[in-house]
Parts: C-alpha cells; structure tokens; sequence
C-alpha cells in the first residue's frame, strides 16, 4: 500500500498551499488546499507536474551529483507563489507555497517529513 503524501504535509505549515506527487511519470496525488484557492487552471499544474518539474529535477539532480552531494530540493519562485520540488520515491513532491511563508522553513519540514516518509 502506498501511503499518501498531502495529508502529512498540509499540517505541516498554515503556507502550503498545494501537494502533489508523481511517481513513475504519473501524477498520483494533486490537492488544493480549501483555504487557498487555485491562481490557475488544473490543466497547467499537470503539465507542470508532468514536464516541467521532472525536467528542474533531471537538471539540478545532475548539477548537484557532480560535486555538491546532490540535490535536496528546489525553489521556484513564481510571481504569486513559492513552489518547492523534492525528489522522491520514483519521481517528485511538488509543493505550493504562500509568498508570506518561511520558505527556507517549510522546505526543511517538508524534506524532513519525507525523509521519513521513504523509511516507511
């Protein structure tokens, strides 16, 4: 059984916005938080889970193989919102974030919880 991400990461700070995950090429989770209506149609958050997180990912993944012990995650910074990818299981988390988090915070919690998360 496989268990589900978002709900271990929204209690994790009042900021985070969205959750999802894709595993093997396949988006498995995709949430909004209620408080927190979506800036922009489903559509374009799949094609961001489906290409363009995948492809930050390859490339930070490999920048950061090379001498820098990896990559732990990523920092976008959109106009409206932070959006943090994490390499994960076979694939990525991908999570939204309120501009007025602690993003550095957040992401430290986040990567923490699915640390333990991919022990389990």
């Amino acid at each position: 059984m496989t268990i589900r991400v978002a709900p271990m990461l929204f209690p994790l700070d009042p900021h985070i916005r969205y959750v999802a995950v894709n595993r093997n090429g396949a988006i498995t989770e995709m949430e909004q938080q209620a408080q927190w209506p979506s800036y922009n149609p489903p559509e374009t958050d799949r094609m961001e889970e489906l290409i363009v997180n995948p492809v930050v990912l390859e490339a930070t993944r490999r920048r950061g193989d090379l001498d820098l012990e990896g990559v732990r995650y990523v920092i976008i910074r959109y106009g409206n919102q932070y959006q943090v990818v994490f390499p994960f299981d076979v694939g990525h988390v991908s999570v939204g974030v309120e501009l007025a988090a602690d993003i550095g915070g957040v992401a430290q919690r986040v990567a923490e919880t699915l640390s333990v998360l991919s022990k389990s």
